[in-house]
C-alpha cells in the first residue's frame, strides 16, 4: 500500500493534549525526553494521534508518569540506539492495557520520542 493510500487521519484532541504535556519529559535517570523528530509527511504529534494508534488522552496523561517509573523501561531489540517504555494505559477497563513509548537516545542526556501505541502485554 502506497503512503497516497493510506489514511491519514488524526485526532486533534490528541494532538492539543501532547502539546500540553511538560516538555521536556523526564526520564527516571534524568534524561531529557523531547518531541522533535518529525514522521515522513507529518509532524510527531501528527503521528502519535494517528487514529490507527486508537489513544485517549487519559493515555496521553499517563505518558509522564510511565517515563519516569524505572520498570517501565523494557530492552530493546535494536541494541542502544533506542528505548523502550511500556506502562499501564489511563483507561483500567480496556482490553489493550499497556502503552508503549519508544524513543531514540540522543547525544548527552537527550531522548526524542519516534511512536507511541497500545500493545496487549507488558513484556
Amino acid at each position: 500500500m502506497s503512503s497516497k493510500t493510506k489514511n491519514k487521519e488524526f485526532d486533534q484532541n490528541i494532538v492539543s493534549a501532547l502539546k500540553q504535556l511538560q516538555v521536556p519529559l523526564k526520564t527516571f535517570s534524568g534524561t531529557e525526553v523531547y518531541f522533535d523528530k518529525n514522521k515522513r509527511h507529518e509532524t510527531i504529534f501528527e503521528h502519535i494521534a494517528n487514529k490507527n494508534h486508537h489513544l485517549t488522552i487519559k493515555d496521553i496523561n499517563e505518558i509522564p508518569t510511565i517515563l519516569l517509573n524505572e520498570n517501565s523501561l523494557k530492552s530493546d531489540r535494536s541494541g542502544n540506539k533506542f528505548r523502550t517504555y511500556i506502562g499501564r494505559r489511563g483507561k483500567q477497563k480496556e482490553r489493550i492495557k499497556y502503552l508503549k513509548i519508544v524513543t531514540e537516545v540522543g547525544k548527552g542526556k537527550k531522548e526524542s520520542i519516534v511512536t507511541i501505541y497500545l500493545i496487549k502485554n507488558n513484556n
